[in-house]
């Protein structure tokens, strides 16, 4: 079962991976010509140097461009990226790097920006991990960048920095992109964001905002999803003792239930394929054997012993999620967890009925790793095979309990 399920979650990945991610798009060489292809749409977070594409969505080879032979490139209606070699300021913004300089830290590059807004004005955007630079250009100022820092200065009442913003972008928008009807109040309270300068520069090209601010969230916005679940566990266990290896058990393989809660949240980038999820769930096992030890003297009878293992915890999986869709309401995912338990008890009851004598012990249990295979409808039903690796229940002097399942885990999302 466990092979099955591993391997199910290879191949799954594998074709779907190779199915759904290459999109209608083009790109544009250093010669000028303009290759219509299929291009891997990673809903890039940062700004790509390189993309991949196919030239057929059949084919089997998967090419590579970047940046340095490629103008641009883009998948339609959805995304361009057009090459600059251009000034950028990579001043940093963390409070605990930034310095006491308020001009920007130019360097002159080749990059890659991604069009926001298209129009007599347009606006252009350039991401790394923390850092976001905005861009724009007019039919008279060439593409430059929209300058905002961050920078320390000392207060001289207190004595103590203070971060201070240098918002020469206002500036350049009240010289460069304005109206008639452009209002000093509507610059001044433009912020550095990519929202403000979307909606600022749509209204300046005459897009509306409100269409504009949708065609953009597309893929941009994040979803926090809260499900209640309940499963099925196919629980095996065994206990082992290592200065009495006679008094080894394995018990019967059992089937559990289990229930909890479990909040995910659709990540806001990669064409939402991407989660983190957490799901705490109770549940209860018990199990019970008995067995012999011969006594080794026929004067003597043969030990009988009753070993019992009684185990309940509130067990938090916390992992990331890769969706797959094949349509607009169906996807399948494989996942990934690391589970502990949050409050968990294990007892074991080891008892000679030919002496009538019992030993017990209790312990906590070790964390555990998690794979699952799945598949969800319209974000409001999911079903899971959840494979978890064998795990510790107590470490008892000699003594060791191991415990490992398979869930098959059902959710239902509540809003």
């Amino acid at each position: 079962m466990k092979k099955l399920l591993l391997i199910a979650l290879l191949l799954c990945y594998s074709f779907t991976n190779a199915q759904i991610t290459f999109e209608k798009g083009y790109f544009i060489s250093n010669d000028g010509n303009r290759t219509e292809c299929y291009i891997k749409n990673l809903d890039w977070k940062n700004t790509p140097t390189d993309f991949k594409y196919k030239t057929q969505l059949s084919d089997s080879e998967i090419k590579t461009e970047s940046i340095a032979t490629t103008q641009e490139f883009g998948i339609d209606n959805e995304t361009t990226y057009k090459r600059f070699k251009i000034k950028i300021d990579r001043s940093n913004d963390d409070p605990r790097k930034m310095t006491t300089n308020r001009n920007p830290d130019w360097k002159e590059e080749t990059l890659f920006l991604k069009i926001l807004v298209t129009g007599d004005a347009i606006l252009y955007s350039y991401t790394e991990d923390n850092t976001n630079r905005y861009f724009y250009a007019t039919k008279t100022v060439p593409t430059e960048q929209l300058i905002y820092v961050k920078y320390l200065t000392t207060d001289q009442n207190e004595g103590a920095e203070k971060v201070t913003e240098n918002n020469e972008y206002k500036q350049q928008l009240y010289k460069n992109v304005a109206t008639t009807a452009t209002t000093e109040k509507s610059i001044l309270n433009l912020t550095y964001k990519k929202a403000d300068l979307v909606t600022y520069f749509s209204k300046y090209n005459n897009i509306s905002p409100d269409a504009m601010k949708k065609e953009n969230a597309k893929s941009s916005k994040g979803q926090l999803l809260i499900k209640v679940t309940a499963g099925l566990g196919m629980v095996s266990s065994s206990l082992s003792n290592e200065d009495n290896s006679q008094q080894n058990t394995e018990f019967d393989n059992k089937t559990i239930f289990k229930f909890g809660a479990e909040a995910e949240y659709i990540l806001p980038y990669n064409k939402n394929k991407w989660s983190v999820f957490i799901n705490p769930v109770y549940q209860k096992y018990q199990g019970e054997n008995d067995y012999t030890i011969p006594s080794g003297f026929m004067a003597f009878p043969d030990i009988q012993y009753n070993v019992k293992i009684d185990y309940n915890a509130v067990q938090v999986p916390i992992g990331v999620r890769h969706y797959m869709f094949l349509n607009e309401k169906s996807k399948i995912f494989i996942s990934a967890a690391y589970s502990f338990d949050l409050s968990s008890n294990t007892k074991i009851t080891y008892t000679n009925k030919t002496g009538n004598n019992i030993t017990s012990f209790e312990g906590n249990s070790s964390g555990n790793l998690a794979f699952g295979l799945g598949y969800n409808f319209s974000n409001k039903f999911t079903v899971e095979a959840r494979l978890n690796t064998k795990k510790e229940l107590v470490n008892y002097n000699s003594y060791s309990a191991k415990y490992n399942a398979i869930d098959f885990i059902f959710a239902y999302t509540i809003f």
